[in-house]
This record gives C-alpha cells, structure tokens and sequence, in this order.
C-alpha cells in the first residue's frame, strides 16, 4: 500500500493527534499513531484511554484497505522536518512504514493496527451542531478557573450544559468561578451535561485550529463527542455530579463599580510583584473616583498604586489574589469592567462580557 500526501498536510494532521500520546504507558502500542486507510479516506488515531482522537487525511492511492501502528514521537520528528516538501509518500509492507520523501527515506518498525484500542461512542445518543469557533473561544474564557488539585477531581474539569437553546459552560475551583453562556440551534430540543475533562478541552482547542467550521456536541452518561468534518474527539467524563454553580453568584449587590480593564490589569499586574507564593494577596481600597492597590510582603516589599474607577458610594476595602483577578480581566471582551459587591466581605462578581462573567471570593487577612 502507497499513499501520497503534502507535506504541510501530513505533518499537520500527525502533529496534531501526536499530542495526546502519553509519554509513557504499560502498552508500547499506545505511544503509537494509528494509520488506517478504509473508505477511500486515511484516518490518523492516538489515544492515552481517556482521550480519543481521530483526524482524517486525503491522500493518493487510498483504494486499498489496511493499516499500522507507527511511534508517533519519532515519526513525528521526521514529518516536522519534511512539512515543507511538495510530497511524503507513505508505503505500509508488513510490519514496516516506509517514509519517503526528496532527499531519502525511513524504515520505521511499526504494530498491528487491529491491535490498537478504541473508545467507542457508546452512550451518545444525540448530538447540537455550533460553529468551533464559538466553542473554542468559550473554552479559552472558562478553563482558567477549573481546578488543578486531583483531590478535587470534579471541580478538575468544566461544566458543560445544553438547554433549550443556550449552551453554558462553567469552571470553578472553589475560590473563583467562571461562567458563559452562548445561544445555539437546538431544533430537537435537546438536554444535556457533563463534566469534561480539562485535558479533553485544552487538546479540543488545538484540535479546532485545524478543524474549522461546524462541530457536533453530543454528551452522554459517560462520554463527550466533538465531532467535526475533518475528525472526532471522543473523551471519558469526569465522573460526579457538578456542584450547584447557581449557588455561588452572589445574589444581590449593593456597590458596583466601573473600571477600565486595562488600566485595572496593569496596576493588579504591577501590584502582584510585591507578592509572594506564600503570601499573594492585594488590598482593593475603592473610595469615591479611585481604587488603591496596596500590597506589602514580608521580605519582599510594598507597593500603592491608583487606578481611577466610577464608584460613588461609602468607602470599603478588601483582600483578593491578584492572579485570580488577573485572570478573569485577560478573558474580558469589554474595555470597561464592572465589579458588583454585595454586602460585607462577600464575593466580587466581575462581568467580563456578554452573558460571562466571573465570580471571585475574598482573602482574610493574615
């Protein structure tokens, strides 16, 4: 069997689902990438177990049916190197690969592609259509907030939902949440959550680079399937029913504050070199017209910076960590942010941009 592809495009395509490979695994067959040729297309497979991808390529000479099981890391390594030839062509004989290209060629021992394990999309029993780019921009504005502790592996994941005609997405790590909301066309009326995973999404995101256009969403008890003309991510859910998010908005306010988002960005951002991993906290001093930004650590320094806001109501302080501040201000659409506070030292509810917002709660002073 001999296929023929571009460079550019080979390299691309095996790059792309090189990426979920784990480094290490029991079974020498998953640090490899699957080629399989049937129904006149080439797909390229790599899984870790939890996280399934598939990307289909076009190539010459796709007739016959077969397959193999190459290392993606060292057949990677040669692809980069040839992304920029006119032509790769790909020969299967055997056990072998054979890699050739202008200016020479590689035999590469590779496995039997039967062989190799696949995530069925078992329990998927629908699925909504919405352009990638909508999803992908709405993962890059929530994925901040998810947690990074495995303790706390429901929280390590984000919060995916379709209802009615709404698709919400929420993240939340137990001292700051993140949530958005888009509209989408949802005909059938469809309902469906999930938790999923954040390495599912972050790979998901590299994945939509190279598949533009329309994704189908499907979410069942166990699963996720981002479907798209070019490949399919099939992942395991994070297991456990996500928390309340309604909950944790604060529910009313009595101070709100508008502020420009830059100028609020940097004076944080400034504020945040004289913090610590031990001690990361700013003092928010907001008094009519201006907000102080105070910070002082031990061994370290202090910093006061000003920062002119629209607030006119009493004068009120209180502690956040920087960087989750920060955090929430890079995803903003708006250049001017507004901060809502509730009474005491409640949480700041901070709307970034149309139906998003995010949610942080205070720091005690130690």
């Amino acid at each position: 069997m001999e296929l023929n592809f571009s460079g550019k495009e080979l390299s691309g395509g095996f790059n792309l689902v090189a990426g979920i490979v784990p480094s290490t695994a029991m079974k020498s067959i998953l640090k490899g990438v699957k080629v399989e040729v049937k129904n006149n297309r080439v797909e390229l497979t790599a899984t870790d177990l939890e996280v399934l991808v598939k990307y289909v390529l076009s190539a010459k000479g796709s007739e016959e049916e077969g397959g193999i099981v190459i290392p993606a890391a060292r057949v990677n390594n040669v692809l980069r190197e040839w992304a920029g030839n006119d032509e790769v062509v790909v020969s299967i004989e055997g056990g072998n690969c054979i890699l050739r290209s202008r200016g020479g060629y590689f035999k590469i021992s590779g496995e039997d592609f039967r062989q190799f394990p696949e995530i069925a999309t078992v329990n998927v029993s629908g699925f909504i259509e919405i352009d990638g780019d909508v999803i992908n921009d709405m993962v890059g504005r929530v994925i901040h907030s998810a947690s990074t502790l495995k303790a706390r592996s429901i929280l390590c994941g984000v919060f995916v939902r379709v209802l009615g005609d709404d698709l919400i997405m929420v993240a939340a790590d137990g001292n700051r949440m993140s949530s958005i909301k888009r509209k989408l066309s949802n005909p059938a009326g469809i309902t469906m959550d999930g938790i999923v995973a954040v390495k599912c999404l972050t790979f998901l995101q590299r994945f939509l680079s190279e598949c533009k256009g329309i994704l189908k969403l499907g979410i069942g008890e166990s699963q996720v399937c981002f479907a798209g003309e070019k490949g399919e991510i099939v992942s395991q859910l994070v297991e456990g029913r996500y928390p309340k998010y309604e909950d944790f908005i604060p529910a009313g306010s009595d101070k709100r504050v508008e502020v420009g988002r830059n100028e609020l960005l940097s004076g944080v951002r400034m504020a945040s070199f004289m913090t610590n991993e031990e001690y990361r906290m700013v003092k928010f001093i907001f008094k009519q017209g201006k907000l102080v930004l105070s910070a002082r650590t031990a061994d370290v320094g202090e910093a006061e910076l000003e920062v002119a806001i629209k607030y006119e109501g009493p004068d009120f302080e209180i502690n956040f960590d920087p960087v989750y501040i920060a955090d929430a201000l890079k995803v903003s659409d708006d250049d001017t942010v507004i901060m809502e506070f509730g009474v005491g030292d409640s949480a700041v509810l901070i709307r970034t941009g149309y139906e998003q917002f995010d949610v942080v709660m205070p720091l005690e002073m130690k």
